[in-house]
């Protein structure tokens, strides 16, 4: 149950998660511990800014959060904030009169992620005994959340973890176990459906099981996507693996002919040839 705990004896040497993704949670040990919406939000952009390093200058972090007052007024629901977050916990936030930051104890989900992205996009790295399983790859950063300040972030968080995703389903589909590296390509295209990387690795689990079917039927589908969404077709990279001379079959589409792009580009779709 969530509470508003002291910190005392009893808890001092409790570990502390924030969770950022599926939503904003405070763990001290093994209890929920509830936050006011402006203390979540200084302990959301602390815990996202620590991997540069950096601590957060007071006033540039005041205006940052509270840009829609006067700076005094943001100054004080700073403070009040800081005061709220050292109550539940005073190792969670350390702060002097120029600069705030998170407790180097506290743990942030995030950044759990984040490292396992970083050993599966490693080719010649080691996994850790966790890093196949995709949960901790899918669930969105603060959902509802609106702040500006979370927008880049958000996307660069979304799109690292869809590499790694990718990059997961690749390395299983080399050690053979095809149907995790299926659930991996899957995954990934289920979080970007037109991102060009995750429906090759889908082919390529395809055709290393031998259903070339299958692995054409993909390259057909994903083509009719690409066309009806955003009037492009795939790479001759993809279209080649499962047809000569990258041949596109895509029934129902009328594409104009003569134009040509980069490694996803528009050009004249032809029906594959009789035999």
């Amino acid at each position: 149950m969530a509470h508003h705990p002291r910190p005392d004896s009893g808890t001092r040497c409790a570990p502390l998660l924030v969770h950022l993704l599926n939503g904003f949670r405070l763990d001290v040990g093994q209890h929920e511990v509830v936050l006011p919406a402006h203390a979540q939000r200084v302990v959301a952009f602390l815990a996202l800014s620590r991997p540069s390093g950096m601590s957060q200058h007071r006033t540039a972090l005041a205006e940052q959060l509270w840009c829609d007052g006067p700076r005094p007024r943001a100054q004080a629901s700073l403070r009040t904030a800081i005061w709220r977050i050292r109550q539940a916990d005073d190792r969670l936030v350390h702060a002097d009169r120029g600069h705030v930051y998170l407790g180097a104890l506290v743990e942030v989900d995030v950044e759990h992620s984040l490292s396992q992205a970083g050993r599966l996009l490693d080719e010649d790295g080691d996994l850790a005994p966790d890093d196949t399983a995709t949960t901790g790859l899918v669930a969105d950063l603060l959902p509802g959340w609106e702040e500006e300040w979370l927008i880049v972030e958000r996307e660069r968080i979304r799109q690292v973890r869809i590499h790694a995703l990718v990059a997961l389903s690749h390395r299983l589909r080399r050690l053979g176990r095809f149907v995790p590296a299926l659930n991996a390509a899957y995954t990934a295209i289920t979080a970007e459906p037109l991102q060009e990387s995750a429906r090759a690795a889908l082919v390529e689990v395809h055709l290393a099981e031998g259903n070339v079917v299958e692995a054409r039927r993909q390259v057909d589908q994903y083509a009719r996507l690409l066309w009806n969404e955003m009037q492009l077709t795939p790479s001759k990279a993809l279209t080649g693996r499962v047809r000569p001379q990258g041949q596109l079959h895509m029934s129902h589409v009328d594409e104009p002919a003569g134009r040509v792009g980069g490694d996803v580009h528009t050009a004249q779709v032809r029906p594959p040839r009789r035999a």
